[in-house]
């Protein structure tokens, strides 16, 4: 067995926690699937490109690569590199960059939240993509897509996006917000101050920019038109666009995650629970606290009061920004994509039936079995059908815990004391 304990996400939850281990004088394994570390927040720019980072931003993530600098050899970063999931015995399958089988003294998923997206006729069109992605070529190429860009679903990230995007020279046509977190004042006074501070500053430069932000509008179908997309909104009106981001929330990036037997895997960060940036740092501080001290028998130390404060916060945002997620969800037409990675439509649902077990919705239906795996069908096949066995066939504990290539497993370096795999 390894002595390392192996984080996988290089991001400020996994990076916080790894600094904790090795300070208790643990050798850590980092590995992230980028090519650089940062991990969604903290995107680092390719060489020469502009940083769309704020100044507290870049202090914040300058003060932590100081911590895992200081920690030298302590730390081993390996970027490029997939993690595949870990055995009933404890091995873990690395692919990419490290092509590794072994068996980690522990270890800590860090892999931040997945990002939900409702579906809607249209979706699936060439220019349409996730807020998320859009943010993330934002921040890796410094500069906004040819064309006009549209913001839809719901959520604060639609308001970042839209300030980076207007920051860049290319402020979007409008913001389609389906929740109204304009309408209670007298809550949002409630948000801690650095949540006031970075949502004005967002608000403060689409305003500037003149970007129609329309609450309690949702974008109910998108169509190709004359070279363009043409998006239609609930209140009646049409915008016209060359790129479309949609984003309707996140959640804990938790599917098919493992569960071990052999040796402590623990979740940390959005991975976690979905509590944003701030709660991400102090959770993967404390739990790489928490968990050094299980691995040496020592008292396991107190819990940060600071994450139960942005729980709190975190709650506060969701009922400013509430709204009925499944609205006209059960009105789509038949031949809307509901899994993206196989085609399969609302018509290749219905016919499993009302209430289809998890069994009948994979092997029959092919929902949930691309490469995604249900991350973006999951929650939508849930509330479409009755179907009580969803939670335990979609988004199981497996290995390993993505599809990977039967190449990628035969070429693994076995580092497991030499047992065959």
């Amino acid at each position: 067995m390894s002595d390392h304990v192996l984080v996988v996400g290089a991001g400020l939850a996994g990076l916080s926690a790894a600094v904790e281990l090795a300070r208790a004088g643990l050798p850590v394994l980092v590995v992230d699937q980028a090519q650089a570390a940062g991990g969604a927040i903290h995107r680092q720019p390719l060489p020469g490109g502009r940083s769309l980072a704020t100044a507290a931003q870049e202090q914040r993530w300058s003060d932590l690569m100081a911590q895992v600098a200081a920690q030298g050899s302590r730390i081993t970063l390996a970027l490029a590199t997939r993690f595949g999931g870990v055995d009933h015995k404890g091995t873990a399958l690395l692919t990419g960059g490290m092509n590794r089988l072994l068996r980690p003294r522990a270890v800590v998923l860090a892999l931040g939240a997945r990002e939900t997206v409702r579906p809607r006729p249209g979706w699936t069109l060439p220019g349409v993509e996730t807020a998320g992605s859009l943010q993330i070529r934002l921040k890796t190429l410094g500069e906004a897509p040819q064309g006009r860009v549209l913001l839809a679903g719901s959520g604060p990230l639609l308001l970042a996006v839209g300030a980076q995007l207007t920051k860049l020279g290319s402020p979007p046509v409008a913001i389609l917000e389906a929740g109204r977190p304009f309408a209670r004042p007298l809550m949002a006074l409630g948000l801690p101050r650095d949540y006031w501070i970075e949502a004005a500053g967002y608000l403060s430069r689409l305003m500037l920019a003149r970007v129609p932000i329309l609450t309690g509008t949702r974008l109910t179908a998108i169509r190709a038109e004359n070279g363009a997309l043409m998006a239609e909104a609930s209140n009646g009106r049409r915008f016209v666009a060359d790129h479309v981001a949609l984003h309707d929330g996140i959640r804990p990036n938790d599917l098919g995650l493992p569960t071990c037997d052999a040796l402590p895997v623990v979740q940390l960060g959005d991975c976690r629970e979905a509590l944003g940036a701030r709660a991400a740092m102090v959770d993967g501080q404390t739990g790489g606290a928490a968990l050094a001290a299980r691995l040496l028998g020592q008292k396991a130390p107190s819990p940060d009061p600071e994450l139960a404060r942005q729980r709190r916060a975190q709650a506060r945002l969701a009922d400013l920004y509430a709204h009925d997620v499944s609205a006209d969800l059960n009105d789509l037409p038949g031949d809307t994509v509901i899994c993206r990675c196989e085609a399969r439509t609302l018509n290749d649902l219905r016919d499993l039936g009302p209430a289809p077990t998890a069994r009948q919705l994979r092997l029959d239906g092919r929902f949930a079995m691309g490469p995604c795996q249900g991350r973006f069908c999951g929650d939508w096949i849930a509330r479409l059908t009755s179907a009580q066995a969803i939670k335990p066939g979609i988004g199981a504990p497996r290995w390993p815990a993505r599809p990977i290539a039967v190449a990628d497993l035969l070429a693994a370096t076995d580092e497991t004391e030499g047992e065959n795999p």
